[in-house]
């Protein structure tokens, strides 16, 4: 893969604390006029067609013209029927960016098919006893909840933007929060009888609520509900803290907000999503990847203001996966298709399987596949997943094998591994090493293709090592059989087979060797190379070193 050139950010010298009209141009200003290098082997291959590009920074117009030889830009205009419009409409989340904020952006689509990078502001952190999982998992029975967070636990990757209202929230008053508490506790204990035996016989629940220095319990017993106000409970099953009060104002006051879940220190996570900037496509289909290609974006995670952090705690948890290759006898293996024996060995030593939906599919809108062929996830620790109606059930071990059966005849590629980000931050459960994923990958709608379409990046779906064919195996044509008919080069799902003086080429460091070339050639040319009889095997052994799937409560 070309690696870009090193250099400081572009952006490095802003000053942040410019006024706004000032701040705006000068950003503007040096998007249009340094941000693009066409030398750089990353233009050429990031624009082997022409692009548009129109921007909107708080007021200040201007557009970029992507060629493949030549780029050009103007102020002050819009080009007519571009392929990207970006409005930034926040400027504190460019002032935070230009400081060196690096984190994580959420991404979501609105209902016209808008996308919109937003920034996340906390909600609250639920703080649990030390016994108990995932807190999803008993603020999910409070209604009040399921009325303000919508498919709470769901994947951020197709959950669309809900509207809002266009009026700001007004500041707090004093008293305010204090007086929506109140009504939110007694309007929690009207609920329908029948709806709490459901939520809580059988399972009561105490819960602590932290908000701006008011402070309050709910003890849901099986058959009766009690709250106070200004004390806790002792041994409450989840403490919940707000620590941003214009969010816990919209919360208690049940206006619209979008949120979602994630795992941060341990602890349940629920984040507001403010979007600062919009992006309009004119190919309704165009991941949102493909914003990743153009050099500014980049760019402004380079800006570094200040000493670097060096003693800041790391995430050590290693990410692993593979493509698991569908046409190969090898080993153990001759006679059953391989990813069938390898899910089939996970699968049987399980403790708990989850079946959803497909996240990627039900984004794109799939035509070619059902979204019902989706990810399997299997583990102890799926078991404090939060399963919204509608996007995936527990399931028994012959399920699991059917729906593995089914997504294999329809030629979706296996895609089988440990990712912390899928686990805490896709779904806001804590990955203890207790939570394996699996995908069943198309060739239009699956994210890592995406990535080999819009970004240049093979394999990058799971996280880790997961680029090039399994160690111990290549990939090789016959060109004395190949007679160049392209069969192969439509088949592969990552854009990667190539023509090479008439015959079929595929760079070895980036093909993922999942075989989709081997089936669909008429003449055999194309086969793998097996140099070690015991690669899936390694391969099990490399995933059972970090992820334990079996029920780790009958062990010692």
């Amino acid at each position: 893969m070309v690696e870009a050139k090193e250099r400081p950010s572009i952006f490095a010298d802003i000053d942040s604390e410019l006024p706004e009209e000032q701040l705006s141009k000068l950003f503007l200003k040096i998007i249009l006029e340094k941000s693009v290098d066409v030398s750089d082997p990353l233009y050429k291959m990031g624009f082997q067609k022409t692009y548009k590009v129109n921007f909107n920074i708080c007021g200040q117009r201007g557009y970029q013209l992507y060629e493949p030889t030549k780029y050009s830009y103007n102020y002050g205009e819009f080009l007519d029927d571009p392929d990207f419009t970006f409005i930034y409409k926040d400027i504190d989340y460019i002032r935070e960016k230009l400081r060196g904020d690096k984190s994580r952006p959420a991404l979501a689509r609105d209902s016209e098919n808008v996308l919109h990078v937003c920034r996340k502001e906390d909600l609250l952190t639920a703080y649990t006893k030390a016994e108990i999982g995932n807190a999803q998992l008993f603020i999910v029975r409070i209604p009040f909840f399921k009325e303000i967070i919508e498919d709470l636990g769901a994947s951020q990757q197709t959950l669309p933007l809900r509207d809002e209202p266009d009026a700001p929230i007004a500041p707090v008053k004093e008293g305010e929060i204090a007086s929506l508490m109140n009504n939110m506790l007694v309007e929690t204990g009207n609920m329908p009888k029948d709806l709490y035996q459901k939520n809580f016989k059988g399972q009561p629940m105490k819960i602590n609520w932290d908000i701006d220095g008011n402070i309050a319990y709910q003890n849901f017993e099986e058959t009766e509900y009690k709250y106070e106000v200004g004390k806790h409970i002792d041994d409450a099953d989840v403490t919940l803290k707000f620590p941003n009060t214009i969010h816990a104002k919209r919360f208690l006051s049940k206006i619209p907000g979008n949120y979602a879940a994630r795992i941060v220190d341990k602890k349940l996570n629920i984040y507001y999503k403010k979007p600062v900037l919009s992006v309009i496509f004119k190919d309704r289909n165009a991941s949102a990847i493909a914003i990743g290609r153009f050099p500014f974006y980049s760019e402004l995670s380079k800006v570094q203001i200040g000493p670097q952090v060096e003693d800041e705690e790391k995430d050590t948890r290693e990410n692993y996966g593979h493509y698991i290759p569908v046409n190969i006898p090898v080993g153990d293996f001759e006679n059953v298709p391989v990813p069938y024996k390898v899910f089939e060995h996970f699968i049987n030593k399980a403790s708990n399987i989850v079946l959803r939906t497909c996240p990627c599919r039900e984004r794109y809108e799939c035509k070619k596949h059902s979204i019902e062929l989706g990810c399997i996830f299997m583990g102890d620790d799926t078991k404090n997943m939060v399963l919204p109606e509608g996007h995936g059930y527990i399931a028994t071990k012959e399920q699991a094998l059917d729906h593995l059966n089914k997504a294999m005849a329809e030629g979706l590629v296996p895609l089988l591994g440990r990712n912390v980000a899928e686990a805490e931050g896709g779904h806001g459960v804590e990955d203890t090493g207790k939570f394996l994923s699996g995908c069943f990958c198309c060739d239009c709608c699956c994210i890592a293709v995406k990535y080999a379409q819009y970004g240049n990046f093979a394999g990058t779906g799971m996280g880790g090592d997961n680029t090039g064919t399994l160690k111990g195996m290549t990939i090789t044509v016959d060109e004395d059989k190949c007679i160049g008919c392209e069969k192969c080069i439509e088949a592969c799902p990552f854009n990667l087979r190539v023509l090479n003086d008439g015959k079929s080429f595929v760079d070895s460091k980036r093909c993922i060797g999942c075989g989709r070339c081997l089936k669909v050639c008429p003449e055999e040319a194309i086969s793998f190379d097996v140099q070690d009889q015991e690669l899936i095997d390694k391969f099990i052994a490399k995933m059972e070193s970090i992820v334990d799937v079996e029920d780790n409560s009958m062990k010692v």
